[in-house]
């Protein structure tokens, strides 16, 4: 008999909604999956979706350590996140009635609001179906300790680790890995795709992704690192800024180094697979695709919160260096182009921690469960 398996995702920044989408690729490859997958935002009128989207990217962004303290300090924003409150802000009437529709049996969600609520409503509803939270980063933070779900997939053991300690059972908490597409996992030609994309299979390769936060300014950065003497190439991600966009590819004519740019891309593993160091900022997704594809990271000034603690795991791990300023990231690049052998010990050891299977992995586990 198939299953109904529910995604619901929310649209703060990027992650919760790629990851959303690399586990509803690896349901629909079970043929007794039937799979439904949304983003909750979409169901609440348009000041809210800024006010629990947009804003809480646009804080992140342009004051960093205001989304910091809010990050450390949770106590503080705990009545606008409690799951009654939300329900009845966030006007989810239509949500809830899709839910009813749907009849899932399993609901898989990769934010803790959805998580929270549907927990909560199962309750009051008197439902059964079973709840699973995905957590995209590589710290968990007190708004995602949601006692009575039923599966938790965390990154590694330490996050394990820390949510018994708060109270989670052993039995709730999976170690998965963050799911990501399963183009991460699948074979690449190097030296194809180096000539695909017209690159010198001689030459370093730098890929600086831009992300959803932007990095600022990258034209500033691309003239800098044009001071390093030794020979290499970049590749640069725009997202969805045209206005950057259009600007590099002005500045392309002028810096022969600069190769392609790009704006937002559905190749990833392509672009990586050419590259030999990530300068980027550490949002969970894109770390977990670039572990996958072994390839060593410069982190750019990580935003207090959840950056910082992926920034964190990162350099334990000997993955990652990471530049608070644009001398700091000049300097540490020219040293890395400079040592290769160092590049190849952070690949071996990106390649030991990364977890490429994780969207298979948590399929398999909850269909094990509950299939």
């Amino acid at each position: 008999m198939s299953k109904r398996i529910l995604i619901v995702s929310v649209k703060a920044g990027a992650g919760h909604v790629k990851a959303a989408d690399a586990l509803e690729e690896a349901f629909k490859n079970n043929k007794n999956c039937v799979v439904k997958n949304v983003e909750l935002l979409e169901y609440a009128k348009t000041f809210v979706k800024y006010f629990y989207g947009e804003m809480s990217v646009d804080v992140a962004k342009n004051s960093p350590q205001i989304y910091g303290y809010f990050y450390e300090n949770y106590e503080l924003l705990k009545e606008f996140i409690k799951p009654k409150f939300l329900i009845d802000s966030l006007y989810l009437k239509s949500f809830l009635e899709m839910v009813e529709n749907f009849k899932p049996d399993i609901i898989v969600c990769t934010h803790f609001i959805p998580a929270d609520i549907l927990v909560y409503y199962r309750k009051q509803a008197n439902k059964n179906y079973k709840i699973v939270l995905i957590i995209t980063d590589y710290e968990h933070h007190p708004a995602w300790l949601i006692k009575d779900m039923d599966l938790c997939c965390v990154a590694h053991e330490e996050m394990k680790k820390n949510l018994i300690y708060k109270g989670i059972l052993e039995n709730q908490i999976l170690i998965s890995g963050i799911p990501i597409g399963l183009q991460f996992n699948k074979p690449l030609d190097r030296e194809a795709l180096k000539r695909k994309y017209g690159l010198n299979n001689d030459k370093l390769t730098l890929l600086i992704s831009a992300g959803s936060f932007g990095i600022s300014p990258v034209s500033e950065i691309i003239k800098k690192l044009s001071d390093i003497k030794k020979p290499f190439q970049m590749i640069v991600i725009c997202g969805h800024n045209q206005k950057q966009f259009l600007k590099l590819n002005k500045l392309k004519q002028k810096e022969s180094r600069l190769k392609k740019v790009f704006g937002f891309v559905n190749n990833m593993e392509e672009l990586m697979a050419v590259s030999d160091l990530l300068i980027t900022k550490p949002g969970g997704i894109t770390v977990s695709e670039s572990l996958a594809m072994a390839l060593p990271m410069l982190l750019i000034k990580p935003i207090p919160g959840q950056e910082e603690a992926n920034a964190d795991y990162l350099l334990e791990h000997g993955v990652a260096q990471k530049a608070y300023n644009l001398d700091a990231l000049i300097y540490k690049t020219e040293n890395l182009i400079k040592n290769k052998k160092e590049l190849l010990k952070m690949s071996l050891k990106a390649k030991k921690i990364s977890k490429p299977n994780a969207s298979n992995d948590i399929v398999t586990e909850i269909l094990k469960k509950w299939g």
